[in-house]
């Protein structure tokens, strides 16, 4: 083959502290497509010394626009490609460069076309109808113009590749930012914002997310919420004394400069409640973060700390709703004179049993919040009839059938998901499997789950209590009874399984003594 001119030759001295090639890394990927062997040996050689950020060029290789199509498929990262236009074909080249565009949907490589036949296609045409980034005739590109081109091509491909890196970065710190917002606890809260930050920075990493706070002014409480990698082993400490010192130091200046900061390998995010609550996350890079990088964590940071204080707030809300609804409860045991732990012990064994039944956990924790109201009717009983030691007569029993359908009546006017679960079970816990119950027969299925598994978590700590109308039975007597009612008073699955796990409820009743 006839050498083109596009190989004038120039001086082109490599600079004297180049390393070897073997000890060199390389950076970005270049393809060359040319159906001629030798524009592919004289290219690679005049560009063997071309470095460009510091690395040495990887070079590819297509002998055609079919050859040079599959090498895109199996190279997403390619960075420039010379292009000639004929090859197998008189517009080859054109028809890859549109295929590149379109077919494989790849916008960020740059596509210089080099054609020795100017004719054949045009320049104003190609330029108006390709997608091409530049087009040269190879009788115009000498040694320094064609380090020239890969300067300008890998630099464009540079920007626009860290363009698409921060779009890509900012959606996925807008979609981990809403993962975050989903779970219900404070510790998958900070579990998901660990996952999402290794996800967000591609990176190996050990991270550490943990709370402090202080009560009425007494001394500073650090709770490690979660953790990963080699600082995994410390998330069961309920606080940071177990941590490795570097760890401990960065919390330390972190809440003593109130803010945020990098170190060589790592970085340790600071933020603060209107309510004293301090939010500290530490991350170990395991090396320096791109200006990229760090700019996706602190935006991303930034958003936990909004949704940190919106979660503590919602935590807060809910806790009242809990401890009210315990108060409740606790009243009402106490004007039955049924004093104790009896609340507590049937919310425990409602959870547990609906569990083990299967139930999701949200409708688990709405039956373990509500139940502790399942006799809130009683309020509106009297207390001669309340009271009362011994058997009730019919009239009076009559009267204290009412507060389970006064209680529903009272708690369903609520449109709160904790106390529409309470009037199901006020109303409901007093049926009967068998439908011999009150307070309207309702029988097997049709009377729903909560109220099915408040039934029976009732009896079961109600047989082993005192009260006025009874001494306290023992475990075994329990056993017992409730084995007999199977299939009468209770749900026979929801039986099997506390006969089952018998040991573990039993447990709860010695844990929460009267």
């Amino acid at each position: 083959m006839t050498l083109n001119p596009l190989f004038a030759s120039q001086t082109n001295a490599a600079p004297s502290n180049d390393s070897p090639e073997t000890e060199e890394e390389y950076g970005y990927k270049v393809l060359i497509v040319d159906d001629e062997v030798e524009v592919h040996k004289v290219t690679e050689l005049i560009l063997k010394r071309f470095r460009f950020d510091g690395k040495r060029i990887q070079y590819l290789h297509a002998y055609s626009a079919e050859e040079a199509l599959q090498c895109f498929e199996e190279n997403k990262d390619i960075a420039l490609a010379l292009v000639d236009v004929v090859m197998e074909t008189e517009h080859a080249g054109l028809d890859l460069v549109h295929k590149v565009r379109n077919d494989l949907n790849n916008h960020l490589v740059r596509l210089v076309l080099r054609t020795g036949q100017p004719g054949q296609a045009p320049e104003h045409q190609v330029i108006e109808r390709y997608d091409i980034n530049d087009y040269k005739e190879k009788t115009e590109l000498t040694s320094q113009k064609l380090k020239t081109l890969m300067y300008s091509g890998l630099r464009s491909y540079r920007d626009i590749q860290t363009i698409d890196m921060h779009r890509k970065g900012l959606r996925q710190v807008i979609e981990s930012t809403s993962k975050v917002l989903k779970p219900g606890s404070m510790s998958e809260f900070a579990t998901a914002v660990l996952k999402e930050i290794l996800n967000l920075l591609q990176i190996g990493s050990s991270a550490l997310y943990c709370t402090a706070f202080s009560e009425a002014g007494g001394p500073v409480q650090k709770q490690v919420l979660a953790a990963t990698g080699s600082l995994a082993n410390v998330i069961a400490e309920a606080e940071l004394n177990g941590l490795p010192a570097a760890v401990r130091e960065a919390f330390d200046h972190a809440m003593q400069t109130r803010s945020s900061f990098y170190f060589e390998n790592g970085y340790v995010f600071y933020a603060e409640t209107d309510s004293g609550y301090q939010n500290l996350l530490y991350v170990d890079t395991n090396g320096e973060l791109t200006s990229g990088q760090r700019e996706l964590l602190d935006i991303y940071c930034f958003n936990v700390a909004l949704t940190y204080v919106n979660l503590l707030r919602g935590q807060e809300i809910l806790d009242t709703q809990r401890e009210l609804v315990y108060l409740l409860g606790d009243a009402v045991e106490m004007r039955s004179k049924e004093t104790g732990a009896h609340v507590k012990r049937v919310s425990l064994v409602s959870y547990r049993l609906a569990q083990l039944y299967g139930l999701p956990e949200a409708t688990c924790l709405l039956i373990k919040q509500a139940s502790p109201l399942h006799d809130f009717g009683k309020v509106a009983i009297p207390d001669q009839i309340l009271h009362k030691p011994g058997k009730l007569d019919e009239e009076e029993w009559e009267i204290m059938k009412t507060h389970a359908s006064v209680g529903y009546d009272i708690l369903r006017k609520s449109n709160k998901p904790i106390l529409q679960v309470a009037a199901t079970i006020c109303l409901t816990h007093h049926e009967r499997w068998n439908g011999q119950g009150y307070p309207t027969g309702a029988k097997e299925q049709s009377i729903p789950i909560a109220g099915r598994i408040t039934a029976l978590a009732d009896v079961f700590d109600a047989l082993g209590s005192k009260r006025c109308y009874k001494e306290p039975w023992g475990r075994d007597n329990v056993q017992q009874e409730i084995s007999a009612q199977r299939g009468e008073h209770f749900d026979p699955v929801l039986v099997d399984l506390l006969l089952a796990h018998f040991d573990e409820f039993w447990q709860i009743r010695e844990r929460y003594p009267d």
